[in-house]
């Protein structure tokens, strides 16, 4: 039964007092109110293991083709297909991009709700559109990063198939000194993007806190160096049986053994390890060698939010 003075510790989820005899939960006991998590914000955690929130603006984009010798994951892009099927934009050069609403008090509303329990959540901007998409409305990008700048109890994780735009188009207070919470991110899917990492650092390099998505991953990375990265998010595809989207494990493995403290394997798609189709990515799993790779340099509180709810649940009626 939730009491008032229900607590639940931020370090390890642990709810209630500490265990009997104990005089704490784990070492880096920090506990706060339950009162203080509303059960409706766990709802609005994204599937997207590494992040805790999206946020979306806009939608709409234009395919970035693959370089010489190259496999470019927009020829499967998962938000093109959302996208048409909802009947918001088309993806295409030339074509209109939807703008959403609500997003805005979105969120407004998590930053109010990371102040007042102390926890910081991640966003990813954008899950249906890229940031630095030169074809989207400046005033949209010029509204969209003022929210960014205004929220600063979340961290923004802003990912981008395009970095080399971003001197042009990113906010210009933001070329010489990056807001201390936004998290700049490029996708490396293939070897033959590997210069996009390269580009991004040659702007915000130095800031500790770029990262990469090397999502779908289309082929090995070992000839690319992604020391630069302070975390690396590495999965398969999720939206195509396309046997050539298979992810090889030796190319997992590549990654995950050369960056072991700074990866972050979210999922091998639909297709297990083995390569046995499972249909959805939960059934295929997010393991190697039996362990999981989840940490991401940001916090999530993906699980207090979970544990948080669940506790704060009401009771089910007998039948």
């Amino acid at each position: 039964m939730e009491t008032t003075d229900a607590v639940i510790c931020t370090a390890c989820c642990h709810i209630g007092p500490p265990p009997a005899g104990t005089v704490s939960c784990c070492p880096e006991r920090r506990p706060i109110s339950l009162n203080l998590i509303p059960r409706s914000l766990a709802s609005l955690l994204t599937g997207i293991s590494w992040s805790s929130f999206t946020i979306n603006a806009w939608n709409g984009c234009t395919e970035v083709p693959a370089s010489s010798g190259g496999r470019s994951g927009c020829v499967i892009c998962y938000a093109r297909t959302f996208s048409e099927r909802k009947g918001w934009a088309r993806w295409g050069a030339g074509q209109p991009r939807h703008q959403f609403s609500g997003w805005k008090a979105r969120a407004r509303r998590l930053d109010r709700m990371a102040r007042e329990t102390g926890l910081r959540f991640a966003v990813f901007a954008f899950s249906l559109a890229d940031w630095l998409d030169a074809e989207v409305d400046p005033s949209w990008r010029s509204e969209f990063t003022t929210v960014v700048e205004e929220c600063t109890n979340l961290d923004w994780l802003l990912l981008s198939h395009r970095p080399h735009l971003a001197r042009k188009l990113a906010p210009a207070s933001w070329r010489n000194t990056l807001p201390p919470h936004v998290w700049p991110g490029v996708t490396v899917e293939h070897a033959a993007h590997g210069f996009r990492l390269d580009q991004l650092a040659e702007l915000w390099g130095d800031t500790g806190r770029m990262w990469v998505s090397v999502e779908p991953i289309a082929g090995s990375l070992a000839t690319v160096d992604l020391s630069p990265a302070c975390c690396i998010i590495v999965g398969g595809a999720s939206n195509t049986d396309d046997l050539a989207w298979v992810p090889n494990p030796v190319h997992v493995a590549e990654i995950l053994e050369a960056y072991p403290q700074r990866t972050h394997f979210k999922q091998w798609g639909v297709f297990d390890v083995a390569g046995v189709h499972r249909g959805t990515k939960e059934r295929a799993g997010r393991d190697w060698n039996g362990q999981q790779y989840d940490w991401t340099p940001w916090s999530r509180h993906r699980h207090l939010l979970t544990r948080a709810a669940a506790h704060r649940a009401p009771p089910s009626r007998a039948a």
